[in-house]
């Protein structure tokens, strides 16, 4: 009672001064960028602990000797564990890569968040990765800074697009916070959780939060960055057609990985098993990889550290790459929770490592050495993953703080942007929410449409024309009806054509109509139908496409039978109901 009655007051003081809209905006902007950073510190730190004084601790002491050396894979049998008792207080539904949900819940859903699912993710995220599973931290991170900012809108009363805005002004400051960069967090606020959404109410509020975000992470961590980047060095300009070789490669890599992890995310769907027990599965086979390259463990920072300052073998960075692609997808796919720019940032770095030393090694005159390659891979290769280039760009720059990266690393990220683009159009946060028929970039309009079957919107009862009916009885016929369109039929009752206003309007100024003339004789045929199990979206694409507003709708097993029809009207009545619906369950 007391907390609400804070509260109470705070909303009355905001109200009495009045404060235009991008200050109030601006000002929660403010606040939220300081709890994000807080938010992001202390999950760092948990992860942190759980790393090095936990999982490192038991790991060193099972390669101490051949004998302990086969217990590895059982030490991941530890978070699975955790992460089984977590699923039976929360559910089941906290197992898994969750960023596209995160994403769904913003721009279609409200920006709800459910505060008790989101945190019990969070924490299965520092058990995933600080016990030895293969995944980011960035996802659970960005989640942390959308619970800051949801909580104020909900503390303010905020409407559902301020409440996207706060959730967004969460998620860049969150981002900043991690890896000292502001510009970057905030696009990936923009790019990344509002889906490419650079409108002005937006920008300054994400702009304000990211630095406030950035400015508090400092006096946490100190002024550093996620990876300590060697000097950067342009050799040449001849080296810009072999950074385009390598988006072209990296391009490549990010589709393969995007069909890995959903190819083995479904395997492990289909696996005949309680969801409760697949995370062990997982977890063992990660372990089994870990027991002769452990490197692939946790979230690799270190190993990427290593490429970075030259102190990896060529060979090594090719392995590592397809290998940390499968204990990735392994990890999320089986019930692991974490998200994916630390994998990206991995494979990246690895990937345009090897390719750097191949290139160094047959031009060495004209190339600079490989940690220059894995520098610009680690923000090509995120480009090519995420479909956010500009994110990659400036990521990249002030991870650096070298301008002269800027222009390797954007021809490099375009190009690998353009080549994962022509395989799929779907990032790896999109893939499978495509494949599930929802389309975060088309909004609430069409992604409802989406979701609601033709049978569930149409009307069962039609009024059908017999084919030898004579034009006149048809006048007679139709002058009663509200509609304008007609299905037409021949003898066995199978639907042969459709009649309406636009085949007979002609006729009606005419005097003298023939008592032949027949409705068959003004039909339209073929007809435009549309099958029970469609979506309402692609309904409407047809009506829109055709210019009509009515459709009849077929038997899947007979083209021929009618066994509905459905009108725009019946589309925007199931639209509008489903609509409420949802505003229900969000409310």
């Amino acid at each position: 009672m007391r907390v609400n009655t804070i509260r109470r007051k705070i909303i009355r003081f905001v109200r009495k001064l009045e404060l235009p809209e991008y200050v109030f905006l601006v000002l929660v902007a403010f606040i939220i960028g300081i709890l994000a950073a807080l938010g992001s510190y202390l999950f760092i730190k948990a992860v942190e602990f759980a790393w090095h004084k936990c999982f490192l601790y038991c790991l060193n002491f099972c390669r101490t000797s051949s004998v302990f050396h086969i217990l590895v894979p059982f030490l991941l049998l530890i978070p699975a564990a955790i992460l089984f008792l977590l699923a039976l207080l929360f559910g089941h539904d906290i197992y898994g890569y969750g960023f596209p949900d995160f994403l769904v819940n913003v721009n279609l859903k409200g920006g709800v968040l459910l505060i008790k699912r989101t945190l019990a993710k969070i924490f299965a995220s520092v058990v995933t990765l600080g016990l030895g599973g293969s995944a980011g931290q960035e996802g659970p991170i960005a989640q942390i800074g959308g619970i800051v900012g949801s909580g104020l809108s909900h503390f303010f009363v905020a409407s559902e697009e301020r409440r996207r805005t706060f959730i967004a002004c969460g998620a860049a400051g969150a981002i900043a916070a991690v890896f000292n960069a502001p510009i970057a967090g905030v696009f990936f606020a923009l790019e990344i959780v509002l889906l490419g959404n650079f409108e002005l109410t937006n920008f300054m509020p994400v702009v304000v939060s990211s630095g406030m975000g950035t400015i508090t992470a400092r006096a946490l961590f100190g002024n550093q960055t996620a990876f300590k980047m060697p000097p950067y060095t342009f050799v040449s300009y001849w080296e810009l057609f072999f950074y385009i070789l390598l988006g072209v490669f990296l391009g490549l890599l990010a589709y393969f990985f995007i069909r890995v992890f959903y190819g083995i995310k479904s395997y492990f769907k289909g696996l005949p098993f309680s969801p409760y027990l697949k995370p062990f599965i997982g977890f063992f086979i990660v372990g089994l990889i870990g027991m002769f390259f452990p490197q692939i463990f946790g979230v690799g920072y270190e190993e990427v550290q290593k490429v970075l300052n030259a102190q990896m073998l060529p060979w090594m960075m090719i392995v590592l790459v397809f290998l940390k692609i499968i204990a990735t997808a392994i990890t999320l796919g089986s019930g692991g929770v974490g998200g994916m720019f630390s994998p990206a940032f991995f494979i990246g770095a690895m990937a345009g490592g090897a390719f750097g030393a191949a290139i160094h090694h047959f031009f060495p005159l004209i190339t600079a050495a490989y940690p220059a390659y894995a520098a610009v891979g680690i923000g090509a290769f995120l480009a090519a993953l995420t479909h956010a280039p500009v994110t990659a760009v400036f990521l990249a720059f002030e991870m650096t703080g070298d301008y002269y990266i800027i222009l390797p690393i954007l021809f490099a990220s375009i190009t690998g942007l353009l080549v994962a683009y022509a395989f799929s159009r779907d990032s790896i946060d999109t893939y499978e929410l495509s494949q599930q028929g929802i389309n975060l970039h088309a909004g609430h309009e069409r992604n409802i449409l989406a979701s609601i079957k033709v049978k569930d919107a149409m009307t069962h009862q039609v009024v059908v024309v017999p084919e030898d009916m004579t034009f006149k009885e048809f006048l007679a016929f139709v002058r009663d009806k509200k509609h304008t369109c007609f299905p037409v039929v021949n003898d066995k009752n199978e639907l042969c054509g459709i009649i309406s206003f636009q085949n007979f309007r002609e006729m009606l100024g005419k005097e003298g109509i023939s008592e032949d003339l027949k409705v068959k004789d003004l039909k339209t045929s073929p007809v435009v139908t549309i099958l029970p199990e469609d979506t309402l979206e692609t309904a409407m694409s047809k009506m829109r496409y055709h210019n009509i507003e009515r459709l009849p709708v077929t038997d899947p097993n007979n083209p021929k039978k009618l066994t509905g029809f459905l009108s725009q009207r019946d589309i925007w009545a199931a639209y509008n109901k489903a609509l409420l619906e949802r505003m229900g369950k969000t409310s």
